[in-house]
């Protein structure tokens, strides 16, 4: 009798410990990022102060002054849209809650505001 009960615990510890650890993590929801929120025509001036214009399209291809860049997409998140272009450098579009305002270039480590018009520019 005692020889059951001790096997009946130990069988009833082992399938305890197996649930417990074969039990799924609950995986973080991905928040949907429309890409079409970071799609437009946007305008910067560089550290030389020289006039740029910066678009973006629906399926998030950056073109820089009406030259294809190249860069290949490597992670979009809620608010920011990253890029390699072809030397290597990061490039990103930062955004707020309403629009992209922020464009970061890794070759001249420089941050430019990104705004949606010539003027103010």
């Amino acid at each position: 009798m005692f020889l059951l009960r001790k096997r009946s615990i130990i069988i009833f510890l082992i399938s305890f410990l197996i649930g417990f650890f074969r039990t799924p993590k609950r995986q973080k929801q991905a928040t949907h990022v429309d890409p079409l929120f970071f799609a437009g025509t946007w305008y910067f001036k560089d550290a030389h102060n020289r006039r740029h214009k910066l678009e973006v399209g629906p399926d998030l291809k950056l073109t820089i002054d009406g030259n294809d860049s190249s860069a290949k997409v490597s992670a979009v998140k809620k608010y920011q849209v990253s890029y390699v272009d072809r030397y290597g450098y990061k490039l990103e579009i930062r955004a707020n809650e309403a629009r992209p305002v922020k464009f970061y270039d890794e070759s001249d480590n420089n941050t430019y505001d990104l705004n949606s018009s010539l003027e103010n520019r």
